[in-house]
């Protein structure tokens, strides 16, 4: 699990890379945890989302109240894919201005790395950071982020925190592409059973979206990106960014 955190007030540029970091750290079966608030936060969880793998939101407040309000839909197909929501409080408890720095410590400490993707001079990113470098954990920070947004990083960078352009950069340096490879290698159609074979049985050469998928298969739309995503690390689907999911070319495995 790699925690993934940053500013509320994140411009577009931020929001695209958070969401980017998140899709490339869940396409490598990793977990993306952050704190779902607006921003960066919000971006990583729907990048998780999106790359069909599976976030962890951690919540300044109860269970009863989900905040911000606006990402209760963000939230629904976090926990719809196989993620889920982690709260401290007491479910009728309300997030307060308190709270929300309080539980930075539980997203540093679910990661096995933080990654800050804007930060300024006093964002609560920062403590995160810090909880994380305290734990012993490794801290990546994007480079060369100018003006405001970027002060919290440089910050954190001279403080001995690693720095990356690219998510492919990133995600390297995490150590993550190692894990597909070694999935990769033992990819066997025939040895597959339950939901996972069913998934295999209900997709082609053809692209197909997760709906019919599920549909063909007979797999609850919660469960259908999980089990995809599972056959993607295996190296026996693969996603067409638009179009859905197909079989790839594994020989003539599964034929």
């Amino acid at each position: 699990m790699v925690s993934v955190v940053g500013s509320r007030s994140a411009g577009p540029e931020g929001l695209s890379q958070a969401r980017r970091v998140g899709d490339a750290i869940a396409r490598t079966g990793a977990w993306v945890a952050s704190g779902g608030a607006a921003g960066v936060d919000s971006a990583a969880h729907a990048g998780a989302v999106e790359g069909g793998g599976r976030t962890v939101v951690v919540l300044g407040g109860g269970l009863d109240h989900l905040y911000p309000a606006e990402n209760r839909g963000l939230f629904a197909r976090v926990v719809e894919t196989g993620g889920g929501l982690v709260a401290e409080a007491d479910d009728d408890q309300r997030p307060a201005t308190w709270s929300f720095p309080k539980r930075n410590r539980i997203v540093a400490a679910l990661g096995e790395a933080t990654v800050v993707v804007r930060a300024g001079a006093r964002s609560g990113a920062l403590l995160t950071a810090g909880r994380a470098a305290r734990l012993g954990q490794p801290v990546w920070v994007v480079a060369g982020v100018a003006w405001d947004e970027g002060e919290g990083l440089r910050q954190l960078a001279a403080a001995g925190a690693s720095e990356f352009r690219t998510v492919e950069e990133l995600v390297a340096g995490l150590g993550l592409e190692a894990r597909i490879g070694a999935h990769t290698a033992d990819a066997d159609p025939g040895s597959l059973g339950g939901e996972a074979a069913a998934l295999w049985r209900a997709l082609g050469r053809e692209p197909r979206g997760a709906d019919e998928v599920a549909r063909r298969a007979g797999v609850g739309p919660g469960a259908v990106l999980a089990g995809l995503m599972e056959l993607e690390l295996l190296g026996l689907v693969e996603r067409r960014p638009g179009r859905g999911f197909a079989r790839r070319d594994v020989g003539s495995q599964g034929e």
